[in-house]
């Protein structure tokens, strides 16, 4: 999903690291606390980093792998989750680090 809105943006692939450590986490922490500031909960950031990583799994592992059989796909969907974990570790970090700043608390008022 972030990578086709990659090619989209930018004309070309972007190189696997800037795509996985500097166009995603950026894009991703703003969904966050878009998402925590009309929810007013900062729990929510963690819920959709998740999914939104899961979401791009799953499209990534269906487009590689979805005609070897859905054994394949589950097995690459978990293996793909899990190497997105240091990626995601930097969606968090921002995002709560973010979030945790006194003006997100006093101009939207994130718990």
């Amino acid at each position: 999903m972030f990578k086709d809105m990659a090619f989209y943006i930018f004309g070309t692939p972007l190189d696997p690291f800037f795509q996985m450590f500097v166009f995603e986490p950026i894009l991703i922490t703003i969904i966050a606390l878009i998402v925590a500031i009309f929810t007013k909960k900062a729990w929510t950031m963690a819920v959709v980093i998740i999914v939104l990583n899961l979401i791009d799994n799953a499209i990534d592992v269906n487009f590689l792998y979805g005609a070897e059989g859905i054994g394949a796909v589950l097995f690459h969907n978990v293996t793909f989750f899990f190497t997105n974990f240091f990626s995601m570790f930097y969606e968090f970090l921002l995002s709560f680090i973010i979030a945790a700043t006194p003006f997100m608390h006093r101009k939207f008022g994130i718990a």
